[in-house]
């Protein structure tokens, strides 16, 4: 079994080249995933030049790890929106990813990209562990209102293969989002528009609008940060912390499996469970291929994340007896206190998204629709129900308060919490591990050759702790989400610098 995304590992994309000189252009966007490269593609074809600047590589990292439903349906359910916003704004959501989903289907049409676009029906259906009156009222009441707000939604008293009572949303989709995006990043290059690899935005330089990256300038009018976890940019610190400490970072793992051909309708699938678990199955020749995930918990705050993995795929055999695993990843989801993204300017001149929950395919779609009318000053209908600033909401204020309770436990628990060695002699090879005493600690990893890096555990974002994370070899914070390389370098925000070498 292959620990890597099964679209990364399906869907090569080519590489592209690492900014090596100053360049001047019209937009900069910062992360090459679904926001970045469609925002980049939407602006190019309104005659702006576009610079895509990515730390690693093109639809590596959120993007590249996704599920790819695409869906209008919110993990808020539509009553909880209807009653924290009202009707209308909570049509305005579902509205929004369903004009995502037609976009998409636009684009892979104009642009003739062969990635297995198809529409399919989504099920959402009671837990099979155990079915309760409660579970079945609200799965009828969540198609009342669905009705109500003109979406087609339908109560079963048994979707299709479950056999659990269930809502039926028809008119979804899925796709391959490497083979998508593969297409659309060739089509950015050129006309004094460029995409730059192994490029980290390192210094914004507010007054003279440009960014540095690889020791290189890049001057521009507007900036649109697409890093799923903003990075600061233009924005004043005190500003972009606020917003980091409303974000809530979660791990969820997933499996990539053969079954035999026709199993299981070609759908998507998910239950009530919290979290709940979710499941999208594609036609291929000769067998069917079904993504099954789940398991989400806060990053960072899980010691044996293998056992997420474990208990993951019992459940899919229990499902589905010949399901045959061959990909196992995981990847992060970013949540608001009341479910809807957070999506617009949030310092003069800079446009942010982040907070999709799970709908990360769809809103980095709408999100990218958004870019690209307020780079080009165009009105935009979703621009005040995601705004950046919006007033809070019934309930918001609670939901903030719950989440972010993490940090200054953590910061305190892992501080006085004993290491978990002493010295590096139990350190195995590819592995890492909190090393030394209560007063001084290591974050250190020794390499397949038997090599050390030893670094602070010290997470650069805050200041809480890192930990190991054995599933992903990967050194997670448990306050805010920040991930770093066994090597100590970012792989995803809020953190935007390095853990440091001892």
């Amino acid at each position: 079994m292959r620990n890597v995304p099964f679209w990364i590992d399906s869907a090569p994309i080519k590489r592209f080249p690492r900014l090596e000189r100053n360049v001047n252009v019209d937009i900069v966007v910062v992360g090459a995933g679904i926001t970045g490269i469609t925002a980049a593609h939407l602006l190019k074809e309104t005659g702006l030049t576009v610079a895509l600047i990515e730390r690693e590589h093109v639809a590596s990292m959120d993007t590249g790890h996704t599920t790819a439903h695409l869906t209008c349906i919110t993990d808020v359910e539509l009553q909880e929106l209807a009653r924290n916003f009202g009707d209308d704004h909570a049509q305005a959501a579902w509205d929004a990813g369903a004009a995502a989903i037609d976009g998409i289907q636009k684009i892979v049409q104009n642009e003739q990209i062969e990635c297995e676009f198809t529409r399919v029906p989504a099920y959402v259906h009671v837990c099979g562990d155990s079915v309760s009156q409660k579970e079945i009222s609200r799965l009828k009441k969540e198609a009342s209102v669905g009705a109500k707000l003109g979406f087609d939604a339908t109560y079963l008293e048994s979707v299709p293969y479950f056999n659990l009572p269930g809502v039926r949303y028809p008119n979804q989709a899925k796709f391959h989002p490497r083979k998508y995006l593969r297409a659309l990043a060739g089509k950015i290059p050129g006309n004094g528009s460029h995409i730059f690899e192994k490029s980290a935005a390192s210094k914004f330089d507010a007054k003279k609008r440009r960014v540095k990256a690889n020791r290189n300038w890049i001057n521009f009018d507007r900036v649109i940060m697409a890093t799923n976890n903003p990075l600061i940019g233009l924005a004043h610190i005190s500003a972009a912390t606020l917003l980091q400490t409303k974000l809530s970072l979660y791990t969820s793992y997933a499996f990539g499996a053969h079954v035999p051909s026709g199993t299981v309708p070609e759908a998507l699938f998910w239950d009530t469970r919290d979290p709940y678990d979710y499941l999208r199955l594609d036609r291929c020749c000769g067998f069917d291929y079904l993504i099954y995930g789940g398991e989400d918990h806060k990053t960072g705050q899980k010691n044996q994340t293998e056992k997420a993995y474990a208990r993951l795929r019992a459940r899919l055999k229990k499902i589905i007896l010949k399901a045959r695993v061959d990909h196992c990843w995981s990847g992060q989801v970013i949540c608001t206190p009341d479910g809807l993204p957070y999506i617009g300017e949030n310092a003069e001149r800079q446009f942010i998204a982040t907070g999709y929950c799970g709908n990360g395919i769809t809103f980095g779609m709408v999100a990218a629709i958004m870019a690209r009318d307020w780079a080009t000053k165009r009105k935009n209908p979703w621009s005040d129900l995601f705004a950046v600033d919006r007033k809070k909401i019934k309930g918001a204020t609670w939901n903030y308060l719950r989440e972010n309770k993490d940090y200054p436990y953590y910061m305190i628990k892992d501080r006085i919490a004993r290491p978990e060695a002493q010295s590096v002699r139990q350190l195995k090879r590819d592995d890492g591990m909190i090393i030394g005493s209560r007063r001084k600690k290591f974050a250190v990893f020794r390499d397949q050759n038997g090599k050390l890096c030893k670094f602070s555990p010290v997470c650069t974002h805050l200041g809480c702790l890192v930990r190991w994370n054995p599933a992903e070899s990967t050194w997670d914070c448990p306050c805010h989400g920040s991930r770093f390389k066994p090597t100590g370098e970012v792989i995803a925000g809020p953190a935007e610098e390095a853990l440091r070498p001892i």
